[in-house]
């Protein structure tokens, strides 16, 4: 079984089309379960309405929004499934999801897998990153700004990398249980790239898998504000104070 945990905050329309895309996707048939695990309080009609319109659904509505982090564990609680994924309610599934957990069987020395992400307009987004750096976060952002080609741009078979991004990752079972979730001491940002860390303490390979995409809308301009920037340079903080800069 193949378990989905979508983290909700205040995102309601947003994960009505995610889960559509979930139970639309043949190939797993009934061997699914969607766990939502909700941060948010302020529509609580229309989750009691989407209670109403997706039985199966499996909710989590936590007392008080804790963080990203802190969802996503009580979601992973709940989850019953071989292979557990991590994933944003702004992400549509698009074809061949299921070829991530066979190969994920094959090689059971993998911890987390990921796809290839692209926005709306098909354009491929960051997937997968080294470990930040001082320097190496300098020079992504100069890269970008010059138009230099991302390598998730440039890869096209399976590759052992550093971490990739939490928005969609499918993880063992095995591998969850042995590093214990998600560090809540993480808000938002950087849980991702902190779990990843710890795979690969444990002896787990990270692997980025291109031949499957997803769809992810991210980066909306209120990630992009002040305020937002802010709990991103604390996250990246705690992570190096945590594991080092280098």
């Amino acid at each position: 079984m193949v378990s989905f945990i979508i983290v909700e905050y205040n995102s309601i329309t947003e994960l009505e089309n995610c889960v559509n895309s979930i139970i639309s996707y043949p190939p797993f048939g009934d061997k699914i379960e969607i766990v939502v695990s909700s941060n948010s309080c302020y529509d609580r009609e229309r989750q009691m309405q989407l209670l109403i319109e997706y039985p199966n659904l499996t909710w989590v509505f936590n007392e008080s929004n804790g963080g990203f982090a802190y969802a996503m564990n009580r979601g992973l609680i709940v989850a019953r499934g071989d292979f557990l994924v991590i994933m944003n309610p702004d992400v549509r599934l698009n074809t061949g999801i299921d070829k991530m957990s066979d190969y994920m069987h094959k090689h059971d020395t993998i911890g987390i897998i990921a796809p290839k992400i692209i926005n709306v307009k098909g354009e491929v987004q960051d997937s997968f990153r080294d470990f930040i750096t001082p320097m190496n976060f300098v020079e992504r952002h100069m890269k970008r700004i010059l138009g230099y080609k991302q390598r998730n741009e440039l890869t096209e078979f399976p590759i052992n990398v550093d971490w990739v991004i939490g928005a969609f990752m499918m993880i063992s079972r095995k591998a969850y249980e042995t590093v214990r979730g998600l560090d809540e001491h993480y808000f938002l940002y950087c849980e991702d790239m902190d779990l990843c860390k710890r795979m690969h303490l444990k002896g787990y390979d990270v692997v980025y898998y291109p031949m499957v995409e997803i769809e992810y809308e991210g980066t909306r301009s209120a990630r992009r504000s002040l305020k937002y920037a802010g709990i991103f340079l604390q996250s990246l903080f705690r992570y190096w104070r945590k594991f080092g800069i280098w």
